[in-house]
Formats: structure tokens, sequence, C-alpha cells
């Protein structure tokens, strides 16, 4: 056999080969759709804690991912401050505060949160594992 006709029998045999092997490799994981950078205040100090936390796979360098992104998704609507018009009762809560910006199931998000009025309590306690 000539190293010409080997040459065409082994030619059709790759592009075979590699055909399969584009169907069967592995998909590449995506990105988060959810990464967040988590700063939370406290009244005695100028940072308490700072966190990374991604969703979906749950992770990052926050101590409790999977309960944190679990509360984000039960309340994603938790990151928009209540509107002007809302009803809320002026009792504070606490002194603390947090900020919280990243991307949110793709979103580009900047986001504070606080307790000083019974709506931002709301907002805070829904999201209560995120802060750590």
């Amino acid at each position: 056999m000539s190293v010409t006709s080997f040459a065409r029998g082994l030619l059709p045999a790759l592009a075979v080969t590699a055909a399969l092997g584009a169907v069967l490799a592995p998909a590449a994981t995506a990105a988060p759709t959810t990464d967040l950078t988590i700063t939370v205040y406290e009244p005695l100090g100028p940072v308490a804690r700072q966190y990374r936390l991604t969703c979906d796979p749950d992770g990052g360098t926050h101590p409790w991912a999977k309960a944190a992104c679990e509360a984000i998704r039960k309340t994603p609507g938790a990151i928009k401050p209540p509107p002007p018009t809302a009803n809320c009762y002026d009792q504070v809560f606490g002194p603390q505060h947090a900020k919280v910006r990243g991307q949110l199931f793709g979103v580009d998000v900047a986001a504070e949160f606080n307790r000083r009025d019974s709506c931002q309590e709301d907002r805070w306690q829904a999201w209560l594992p995120v802060w750590g």
C-alpha cells in the first residue's frame, strides 16, 4: 500500500474522529449569572465584612453561600429600594448598612441596604443570610 492511498484512507477517518470529538466534548461551564461583592458596615468599624458571592453554582468567599443564594433566589426584588410613595413607618431597627455590587441574574446592580425604616428593614430581613 502506497503512502498516498494510506493518507487518502486516513483523512476520512480523522474527519469523523474530529467531528465526534466536537460533539462529545463537554460544554464549557458558563460563568455564574450572579456574582456580587457584598460589603456590610457595622457602627463600630469602617468595614465589618466583605464577601464575594456567586450563585449557580453557589460559592465565592461567603461563609454561607448556599443560604445567601437561596435568599436571593426567593426575593430578587429586594435589590430595589422601596418606591418614594411606599408607606413605611419611621423606626430605626439598627445602624448596620450594606452595599451590593456586581451582577444579579446577569444584570449589573449597585444597591445599598440599611435598617432606617420598616420598608428598609423588610429588604434587610429578606436577604439576612446575605449579610453573613
